[in-house]
This record gives C-alpha cells, structure tokens and sequence, in this order.
C-alpha cells in the first residue's frame, strides 16, 4: 500500500510540475537532420518521438493562437488557401532556412514565421 501510495504522489508532483521549456527551432532542425542523415536508424532513435511530439505541440498552440486571434478580430499569422497544408520536408527546410537570431526561437514561433513566408495575407 505504501509503494502505491509513494507512486501516485510521484505522479501526482510530476503532473504539477512546470512544462519543460520548449525546443527551439535551431535544437528541432539539428535533431531532425540528423534523422534525415541517417534514415534507417531514425525510426529507433528516441528523438524521432521527441521531434513528433514538439511538432504536434507547436502546431497545436499555433491553432490556439490563430483561434484567438480570430475570436479577438485581429488578423491571423498566415493565410493558407483552403485545404493547403505545409509537408513536413517543406516546414523543415523552412525552418533550417531562417536567419541565425530565428534559430534561438521556440519551435511554435519558428512555425509561424515559415507559415506566414509561405502563405501570406494579402
């Protein structure tokens, strides 16, 4: 009883503990090119489920932030005609084409600036 006592609050202070600070867009292209050197190994590295991860992530808060954005009747970050999207080969030579200062960005803001490079609002 004890060690199930021990690990709920273990989980429990890990659940309340603060999110791990986001990757930036210079750690996200250094990681996923060397998965890209390296293709038969990338799928039991333990960065691929780290990179999908960050990328999911980003790409939610970027969804949040276009939600409300339009909720607050400002004008969103990028304008991607209907049913367009960016494939991940194109995001990341995107994001590995930013100017050094971008590099040091959270992955979510290095996102937005590839979007709105690629579908801009007119």
């Amino acid at each position: 009883m004890r060690l199930l006592f021990t690990g709920l609050a273990t989980t429990m202070l890990l659940a309340a503990a603060p999110a791990a600070a986001a990757m930036t867009v210079g750690a996200f292209v250094t990681k996923a090119n060397a998965l890209r050197a390296n293709p038969l190994s990338a799928l039991a590295s333990p960065d691929l489920p780290l990179l999908r991860a960050e990328a999911a992530t980003a790409a939610a808060q970027l969804k949040a932030d276009r939600d409300a954005r339009r909720a607050a009747g400002r004008p969103p970050i990028a304008c991607p005609p209907e049913g367009q999207s960016i494939g991940i080969m194109e995001m990341l030579d995107g994001l590995a084409a930013l100017p050094p200062a971008a590099q040091r960005l959270p992955l979510k803001e290095g996102y937005a600036r590839v979007l709105a490079g690629r579908f801009p609002c007119r």
